[in-house]
């Protein structure tokens, strides 16, 4: 033991002797002895252990400290989270707008029950409809009632707003039937609802407004009549602006052919007695207001009836946007003039034959502010229907104020804000050309056809004959091509002037458009009704006027193969003819049931019996 102990003086000796002779602080004795970061938070964490034996075995210590598990929700990882109704709705969602409708409806029933409830299959209830499966929606509105959802108000209407978009109704009776039962079910539960809780917000007459127009859809006039008389006249569920809009639009829809006259004048009287009563609910209790949709709905019903209707319509339009017929008194109306409710004044203006009215409403509404409804709202349907009570109107001149009309709706399109909504489709084009015929004024009629067209007319002319036409550069969508329509009255309208050298420009012109390739599409029989009616008018003006073209004196300004390609466009036009004469249709529409008395005699015994033609 000596020995060691001395061993160990030498060694510490020896040490004092070298760090004496060095310049440099010796390092501490932590500096020597620190280790690495995460062994001395182990020790601590075992020290703190140690140093407090009395803590309990549930109390936890957690490595770091900003976690507080007071504030931590208490979750456990392990449990299963629950599917959610609205997540199973936007899946279903996803599944039908991928066209996968059989899938979202297995997925819906497969689900549990506890991710299902009324509004989830409302969604896909509304899903199928807009897919036009209308027995799968009626089927799941079936299902949803035996699993125990109870349909809510918005059920009634995802499913009367569904059915009412079917156009055909002669393939879907089954629906009608359907429709009626689910509006006895709908009875039932207001019935139930206003028991328990009569201020309820489930209390409404919305839902009907789908049910009216499917009623209105099928003719079934009274039944609509009933549903309306069987809602209250207060609270609630009294009938509001949806359910008034959807029954005038209901009564408008009438037929007016002379078969359907009498319903015609019917339901006009009908709407005059709506629009009473529901002045008079008004006035006892303001629960709706009369908005441009409901006051729309209204002229077009009234405007298919006698003078009473037509003068109540005209009142009212006085009276809610202001438009003033000469010598009536100035009114400031009550609603803003819409789109909308501009077409159905105009609309007004020609059935009831009262066409002058329709361009003197037009130019007051050009000098309204905007906030009354200016001229923002104009677009080209509205101009159109200017353009019908022109060539209504029994006064001369149609054609320049037609041409007037477009050439202002094509700087409007220029220059206006909403230039767009103005510019001419086929139908203006079509409607100018046939004031043109009506007058007579080729020279007007040349130059709508260089608006339409961006050809140059002048090109076709005797001694300006070019071998390529001149066509304006114009951008997409403002250059059309002439219909059967437009020509048809084109080259009318050179015939109705007596003079060659415009009927010949107006053959040039048929020739380089081409128009051969609507008698090939005729004698193909590839043709609808309304096309094929315009192109047999065609096909007489085309022979008409190849025969008028074809004097002597003419012969020095056609040149003989000219000539021979006039010849072949009237021979295709002659079997045209040929076709139409053959097929016994003189090209009468459908509408007509009466057959005129002087032509009954001529009919076989087929067509006496075909309901067409008794």
């Amino acid at each position: 033991m000596l020995r060691a102990s001395s061993h160990l003086e030498r060694l510490h000796c020896c040490a004092l002797r070298r760090y004496a002779t060095y310049t440099r602080q010796p390092r501490s004795i932590n500096e020597e002895t620190q280790l690495p970061r995460y062994l001395r938070r182990q020790s601590e964490f075992r020290s703190s252990q140690t140093e407090h034996p009395s803590a309990k075995p549930s109390e936890k210590v957690y490595r770091s400290r900003h976690f507080d598990p007071a504030t931590a929700p208490n979750q456990d990882k392990s449990a299963i989270k629950l599917l959610e109704p609205h997540t199973l709705s936007g899946r279903l969602k996803k599944l039908c707008d991928a066209n996968k409708i059989d899938q979202a409806v297995a997925m819906l029933k497969s689900t549990p029950r506890d991710a299902q409830n009324t509004q989830v299959w409302n969604t896909l209830i509304w899903e199928c409809m807009k897919a036009k499966r209308f027995n799968l929606s009626y089927q799941l509105y079936t299902d949803m009632k035996r699993r125990g959802f109870s349909p809510t108000s918005r059920t009634f209407q995802t499913m009367f707003t569904g059915l009412s978009k079917i156009e055909n109704w002669t393939t879907h009776m089954k629906q009608l039937a359907n429709a009626r039962l689910i509006y006895d079910s709908y009875q039932r539960y207001m019935t139930s609802v206003k028991k328990h809780d009569p201020e309820s917000a489930e209390l409404s007459a919305k839902p009907l407004a789908g049910y009216i127009k499917l009623l209105g859809d099928n003719g079934l006039y009274q039944d609509i009549f009933d549903v309306y008389h069987a809602l209250p006249t207060e609270g609630p569920m009294a009938p509001e602006e949806l359910v008034y809009t959807a029954m005038f639009k209901a009564l408008a829809s009438t037929s007016t052919s002379p078969d359907a006259t009498p319903i015609h004048l019917q339901n006009a009287a009908h709407a005059k007695l709506l629009w009473t009563t529901m002045q008079k609910s008004l006035k006892k209790s303001n629960s709706f207001e009369v908005d441009a949709y409901v006051v729309a709905a209204a002229i077009g019903a009234l405007s298919r009836g006698k003078q009473p209707e037509i003068d109540l319509a005209f009142s009212i339009v006085n009276e809610y946007y202001g438009l003033v017929a000469p010598g009536d008194p100035p009114s400031s109306g009550r609603i803003p003039l819409s789109q909308v409710s501009l077409d159905a004044v105009l609309k007004l203006c020609n059935a009831s034959t009262r066409h002058s009215l329709c361009a003197h409403f037009v130019k007051q509404v050009k000098s309204r502010p905007v906030a009354l409804g200016g001229e923002d709202i104009l677009d080209h349907g509205h101009l159109n229907e200017v353009l019908r009570a022109r060539i209504a109107l029994p006064d001369t001149g149609a054609a320049a104020s037609c041409l007037e009309t477009l050439e202002w709706m094509l700087r409007k399109e220029i220059l206006g804000k909403f230039g767009y909504k103005l510019r001419p489709t086929v139908v203006s084009y079509n409607l100018a050309m046939a004031a043109c015929w009506r007058d007579g004024d080729w020279r007007i009629a040349t130059r709508i056809f260089d608006l339409m067209t961006g050809y140059h007319a002048h090109d076709f002319m005797d001694g300006a004959v070019a071998a390529s036409p001149r066509k304006d550069a114009r951008s997409a969508g403002k250059s059309l091509d002439p219909t059967a329509e437009t020509l048809a009255s084109f080259v009318r309208t050179a015939l109705k002037s007596h003079d060659r050298a415009n009927t010949r420009q107006a053959l040039r012109v048929v020739e380089f458009l081409k128009a051969d390739r609507f008698f090939a599409e005729a004698l193909d029989g590839g043709q609808k009704k309304a096309k094929a009616y315009f192109v047999n008018k065609l096909a007489s003006a085309v022979v008409e006027a190849v025969q008028f073209v074809s004097g002597a004196e003419s012969k020095s300004l056609i040149g003989r193969s000219e000539m021979d390609r006039w010849r072949r466009i009237s021979d295709a036009a002659v079997l045209v003819q040929r076709k139409a004469r053959a097929e016994n249709s003189d090209f009468i529409p459908t509408m007509m049931k009466q057959w005129p008395q002087e032509e009954e005699g001529k009919l076989s015994k087929y067509k006496k019996r075909h309901p067409i033609y008794v």
